[in-house]
């Protein structure tokens, strides 16, 4: 990320903050600067960034805006491990891998409250049904909920 996406998401930082508001230009603006495929291999469309300069980038984005850090590193939760997957020649991640790529946003939506094994101790149940899914139980909804594709 450029020092000026840097200052211009935090000259909005505190606007965001104060009104309680969904960080969506800054969401727009990584997502031009290709910040959501930041992991993804470069032959595949992605940056090729390695863990290590996603993380140091991570906290570069935390410094100058921290809740739209909080929120792009949901995306980054899912978009990280496909990166590994897809470096490893795992095929099965090639539809993850497009929709990164064409810019799609990915969340984990997986929170319960008391629950901290994530994916491992759910609670809650998600039964198929007509047009989508039914959900029991208590979920915790995400920063980046409105905008999940």
């Amino acid at each position: 990320m450029s020092g000026d996406l840097l200052k211009t998401l935090q000259s909005r930082a505190g606007d965001y903050d104060r009104e309680n508001a969904f960080f969506a230009e800054d969401l727009a603006d990584l997502r031009e600067a290709g910040y959501l495929r930041a992991a993804i291999p470069a032959d595949r469309g992605g940056l090729r960034l390695s863990l290590a300069e996603l993380n140091r980038e991570q906290r570069r984005l935390g410094y100058w805006a921290p809740a739209t850090g909080v929120g792009i590193n949901m995306h980054l939760y899912w978009t990280g491990p496909t990166a590994d997957l897809a470096r490893a020649g795992d095929a099965g991640v090639d539809w993850l891998v497009y929709e990164i790529v064409a810019g799609k946003v990915f969340a984990a939506g997986h929170g319960e409250p008391g629950n901290d094994m994530g994916l491992f101790d759910s609670l809650t149940a998600a039964v198929p049904v007509a047009g989508g899914y039914r959900i029991s139980g208590h979920k915790v909804f995400t920063s980046l909920s409105p905008a999940w594709d």
